[in-house]
């Protein structure tokens, strides 16, 4: 893609595998991949769930999405479910959810709605405007409310400008709010309904801590973290927000920059090493005061203590 100008098709023009990598928290080393090839692949593996079936689910956007054993190392694919899958969510009663993020000059995205065995029993396109095509990116299911949330791309036709903004759909995929600020750049929940959401207006980023039972609007018991004053928009972005246990949620950004909010209120920041300015730090996983991060260039996770 850097070769090419960045034009994200020039991966379907050279070959390379396609696999599961899976990283040994206690010993901070790679363990051997899982190989999910399929005869059609060009390209690798966009985004994997570990469901709770000891399954690893997985998408490849251009190819299709699928899911493999880590014991046995079956692959299943579901081409049923077309191109453009971006990345996945548990969703209600073992089901998974996917976000389409579109394909080729389709760009109207949706969210698509995966039994526990595969079967595409759902598929939700997103509204929008004449001459604004939605691009589903993340996405999350509230367990309290029984809703879907997911954030967008929105590219309006004969500009380069793109919108963002987030859903929220019912479990039947009506859509119940929509809000454009300020913008959800990742949200997620907790069993319990508690919901996360990193959300920045300006140069402000905070983390914003729904307790339970709380309405969608501010509630005296929500919870307002301030993160960064002087975020770099367009240059930055907050890929993953993760509850720990103890209390802790960790807060991942394309940059490497990572905010570990302790459940006391006091903030860790972390900067990891991005060599040549290169890669998109993605996904953090702590062990007690290890944080350990994948870094999308050449397969790399990246461990650091904590302050």
């Amino acid at each position: 893609m850097r070769v090419a100008g960045g034009d994200p098709t020039a991966a379907l023009r050279v070959p390379g595998p396609t696999r599961v990598g899976r990283f040994q928290l206690e010993r901070e080393e790679f363990l051997p991949s899982l190989d999910v090839a399929d005869a059609s692949d060009r390209t690798g593996v966009w985004d994997v769930l570990a469901h709770p079936d000891g399954s690893l689910w997985f998408t490849t956007f251009f190819g299709s999405a699928g899911r493999v054993a880590p014991g046995s190392g079956l692959v299943t694919r579901f081409p049923a479910a077309g191109p453009g899958l971006n990345e996945l969510a548990l969703g209600p009663r073992g089901r998974v959810l996917a976000s389409r993020y579109g394909y080729g000059h389709d760009l109207h995205g949706g969210v698509v709605v995966f039994s526990p065995d595969g079967r595409v029993e759902a598929e939700y396109p997103l509204k929008a405007a004449p001459g604004v095509r939605p691009a589903a990116k993340s996405l999350a299911w509230d367990p309290l409310r029984r809703e879907i949330w997911v954030n967008t791309d929105l590219f309006q036709d004969g500009s380069q400008k793109v919108g963002h903004d987030v859903r929220v759909l019912g479990e039947d995929g009506r859509e119940r709010l929509r809000q454009t600020q300020p913008e959800v750049q990742f949200m997620s929940f907790g069993p319990d309904g508690t919901g996360y959401f990193a959300e920045r207006e300006g140069r402000r980023l905070w983390l914003r801590i729904r307790p339970p039972g709380t309405v969608r609007a501010p509630a005296p018991t929500e919870r307002k973290v301030p993160l960064d004053d002087a975020f770099p928009v367009g240059l930055d972005f907050v890929q993953e927000v993760r509850a720990e246990p103890r209390g802790r949620v960790v807060v991942t950004r394309w940059s490497g920059r990572i905010h570990v909010v302790e459940a006391d209120g006091r903030i860790l920041n972390v900067s990891l090493p991005r060599p040549g300015g290169r890669g998109l730090y993605y996904s953090t996983a702590l062990r007690g005061d290890r944080l350990c991060t994948t870094l999308c260039d050449a397969v790399t996770v990246t461990c650091s203590e904590l302050p």
